[in-house]
C-alpha cells in the first residue's frame, strides 16, 4: 500500500510539474525513526528491510533516468479521446496501467505473450484530464507516460 501511494504521488507531481510547462526535482528522504532506505521504501532495521525486499529488488535501486532508457514507449494518438495505443520498440510483455491523476488505478491490462502493439482506455470511455500511463516489462522495469484526454 505504501509504494502504491508512493508511485502515485510522484506520477501526480510529474504530472503537474509537466503540465505547466516546470522541471521539477525531488529527494524522498527516510524518516529518523526508519532510516534504512531498501527496495524504494524505508525501514526500521536492516532485518525488516532485509524480510521485506528479495534480492532482486534490492540490488536494482531505483534510477528513473536508467528505466526510461531503458525502455522505449510510444504512445498515440495524445491527446486522444480516451482510446490510446501503445507499442514498444521491443515486444511487449508484462502489464499496463492506466492512473488518474489523483493516482486512482482505472485500467490495468496484462501482456501474457509478446505482443508488437497495445491499447488502454475506451473511445469516449474516460473523463476529460490528463492520464498517467504506466508499463511494467516482465523483468520489473517501469516506465510511465503523461497522457492527455480531450474531446
Amino acid at each position: 500500500m505504501t509504494k502504491y501511494i508512493y508511485i502515485s504521488l510522484m506520477m501526480l507531481i510529474m504530472a503537474l510539474s509537466n503540465a505547466y510547462g516546470q522541471q521539477s526535482s525531488i529527494t524522498v528522504k527516510c524518516p529518523p525513526c526508519r532510516p534504512i532506505e531498501s527496495c524504494d521504501q524505508c525501514f526500521a532495521t536492516q532485518e525488516e528491510a532485509n524480510s521485506n525486499c528479495n534480492s532482486s529488488s534490492r540490488v536494482k535501486g531505483l534510477s528513473l533516468e536508467n528505466e526510461l532508457t531503458d525502455l522505449e514507449l510510444s504512445v498515440y494518438p495524445n491527446p486522444s479521446s480516451g482510446l490510446f495505443k501503445i507499442e514498444g520498440e521491443a515486444l511487449l510483455e508484462g502489464e499496463i496501467q492506466l492512473f488518474s491523476a489523483t493516482g486512482e488505478l482505472i485500467q490495468t491490462r496484462r501482456i501474457l505473450s509478446p505482443i508488437r502493439k497495445s491499447s488502454i482506455g475506451e473511445e469516449k470511455g474516460l473523463p476529460q484530464g490528463v492520464y498517467i500511463l504506466m508499463y511494467t516489462d516482465k523483468e520489473g522495469k517501469s516506465v510511465s507516460k503523461k497522457l492527455v484526454v480531450d474531446y
